[in-house]
């Protein structure tokens, strides 16, 4: 379990940004070389690139390289620096929460409508899923950010 909480994301961006590189490469090879393309890979290899976008959100959060500014939260106490960070955290996970939602929504009706992938023909709100599971990795990982900064307060640890 300790493996799965520390290289999920990695491991999911892994196999993803793999398959897109070789079904770019074999795409090239193929339309280049041979004169003949594939009529799925480039659909396949957008679809991944959609997932680990997502994934990669999840993972940029787990590593603390998420988009924020310190510029306040630096000059502040160590303790206020954490509560602050709390409080920030909160409000990415209510953005998170906002963005799974409207995604759930948007899912069920792709879902509903039976649309398919023009290529591989396979159910388009598997595509749509991708923002509900990376932001649901991304509240995740916030809440594990949360509990690390009570700790921190409790115990005293500067940031």
């Amino acid at each position: 379990m300790k493996w799965l909480d520390q290289n999920l994301e990695e491991s999911l961006l892994v196999l993803l940004l793999s398959m897109m590189s070789v079904l770019i490469g074999t795409q090239v090879f193929m339309r280049y070389v041979l004169n003949d393309a594939l009529t799925w890979s480039e659909e396949l290899a957008r679809y991944c690139f959609i997932w680990a976008t997502y994934i990669g959100a999840a993972c940029a959060v787990k590593r603390h390289a998420h988009i924020r500014v310190e510029a306040v939260t630096n000059k502040l106490f160590p303790n206020y620096q954490h509560h602050v960070t709390i409080v920030a955290h909160l409000f990415f996970i209510i953005f998170a929460a906002l963005v799974m939602k409207e995604g759930y929504a948007l899912t069920v009706k792709i879902f509903n409508f039976g649309q398919k992938s023009s290529s591989l023909g396979i159910p388009m709100g598997y595509v749509y899923l991708a923002p509900m599971v990376g932001f649901g990795l991304v509240v995740l990982r916030l809440l594990q950010q949360i509990y690390y900064e009570i700790q921190a307060i409790r115990h005293g640890a500067k940031p």
